[in-house]
């Protein structure tokens, strides 16, 4: 005899003893609602082994009581919208060249006297310096197929005496890269008297002079240019300045 019958066979027999009360039997006299309970108990036995009859109520509780005790669900292990690992990561620009620190000023590395200062001033693109376009003035052209890059600085006396400048006499070189690339070596051109690198000249107090350094690029190169470092040097000294 299987299970479902004899669930059947037991609750046939229960409701007979609840109803005749008659004799001695092996089952004990029990209440109405004793009986009922175990009817009911015998229902529910005979519908969980019936999958036709199966209730959707059972089942309901049979899947809540899975995901209760198994955490390993798609839901216990689901990270929040945001979180992930590369959602908080910065982004860096490293393609830019740093400028390393100058242990030195540009005042320094020219010998410069003290209350006198070198203030940039901005730079622009000609075929030649100075380019005034009057006849019997000097200048400097650009070779075939360059262009002339000038940067332009003020020399700053500040003090209360006139300064005698000579920046011949400083030793030092100044070379120009452009773009991060592009690195040259300016000018020495001594014939034009505000040349940077070969000024002499006398600056009254509290006064200003202008001067300039001048280096050939090419001359595609003239309408993108994007960057400029300068670097200054003596025997023992050097100074480094971005200034575009």
């Amino acid at each position: 005899m299987n299970k479902k019958s004899m669930a059947a066979f037991f609750a046939a027999a229960v409701l007979c003893t609840g109803l005749t009360g008659c004799g001695k039997n092996a089952i004990p006299d029990m209440t109405d609602e004793q009986i009922q309970a175990i009817g009911e108990y015998v229902a529910v036995t005979m519908m969980k082994y019936d999958a036709n009859h199966r209730s959707r109520l059972v089942d309901s509780a049979l899947s809540d009581k899975k995901q209760y005790e198994d955490p390993s669900g798609p839901e216990a292990t689901k990270e929040p919208s945001g979180m992930g690992a590369v959602d908080d990561t910065p982004v860096t620009d490293v393609t830019e060249p740093a400028v390393p620190e100058n242990p030195y000023t540009m005042e320094e590395v020219l010998a410069l006297q003290d209350g006198v200062t070198l203030v940039y001033n901005g730079q622009k693109i000609c075929d030649a310096y100075p380019d005034t376009g009057e006849s019997g003035i000097f200048s400097l052209n650009a070779a075939k197929g360059k262009k002339l890059l000038v940067l332009s600085f003020m020399i700053n006396n500040t003090t209360e005496q006139e300064q005698e400048i000579d920046l011949l006499s400083s030793g030092a070189t100044f070379r120009v890269t452009v773009n991060d690339t592009y690195s040259r070596s300016a000018l020495r051109a001594g014939v034009i008297l505000e040349d940077l690198s070969t000024y002499m000249g006398t600056i009254p107090a509290k006064s200003s002079a202008e001067a300039v350094i001048l280096v050939e690029v090419k001359e595609e190169m003239a309408s993108e240019i994007g960057s400029i470092l300068l670097n200054v040097k003596n025997d023992t000294k050097t100074f480094t300045a971005k200034l575009l």
